[in-house]
């Protein structure tokens, strides 16, 4: 089944594809939530990945999210690969 967020996702330079996750972002796993339905999900994959990575929506979608409810470990970015917001990824 396609995604079309996906799928326009992936246009985008600065996104890579990838088998573990939706894609990468700066070698950061990116997944899709197209809406705030999706987030609990999103949120479940992201911590599987090691806690730190991007959530991908529709910029259309974006007054559903609240970036300041968002774990600073995760970022947003849209459908073209625009960093909305940065995730924070502790050096080491």
């Amino acid at each position: 089944m396609s995604n079309p967020l996906l799928d326009t996702l992936l246009l985008s330079s600065k996104i890579e594809s990838s088998e573990d996750y939706d894609a990468t972002y700066e070698s950061l796993p990116v997944v899709v939530a197209e809406s705030t339905k999706d987030l609990d999900s999103a949120f479940a994959k992201l911590d599987e990945a090691g806690g730190h990575g991007y959530i991908a929506t529709w910029r259309k979608n974006l007054f559903a999210f609240n970036t300041k409810l968002l774990s600073k470990r995760y970022g947003l970015i849209d459908e073209n690969g625009n960093l909305l917001k940065a995730a924070r990824v502790p050096k080491n």
